[in-house]
């Protein structure tokens, strides 16, 4: 191998050198920080119900162990809070007799 091959082998190797000491630290702040952002979205949706969109929403009071089907029903006239939630939020509640005919 000549002197002008081994110049031009050892020009390019100290390039790629220079490259990786400049982008490395580059691209590991980018994968860094595209970890954390993925992993907040991960913590996002794992907090957050995520509901289908043919569910139902039933209805209730602070007052009662009830879940309605409507908030027209008889049972919750007269209640001056009455709250919306999906049903299988409320799984400690049952269904309201009334709704349930």
């Amino acid at each position: 191998m000549g002197k002008k091959s081994y110049h031009k082998i050892a020009d390019k190797i100290s390039s790629i050198i220079a490259y990786a000491v400049i982008l490395g630290p580059i691209i590991i702040l980018i994968i860094v920080m595209a970890c954390s952002y993925f992993g907040k979205i991960k913590s996002t949706i794992e907090d957050s119900p995520l509901h289908l969109p043919f569910e139902k929403k039933v209805y209730y009071t602070i007052d009662d162990d009830l879940y309605h089907e409507s908030q027209d029903c008889p049972a919750l006239q007269g209640s001056e809070h009455i709250y919306s939630a999906y049903k299988d939020e409320l799984q400690e509640r049952t269904q309201c007799e009334q709704c349930a005919d």
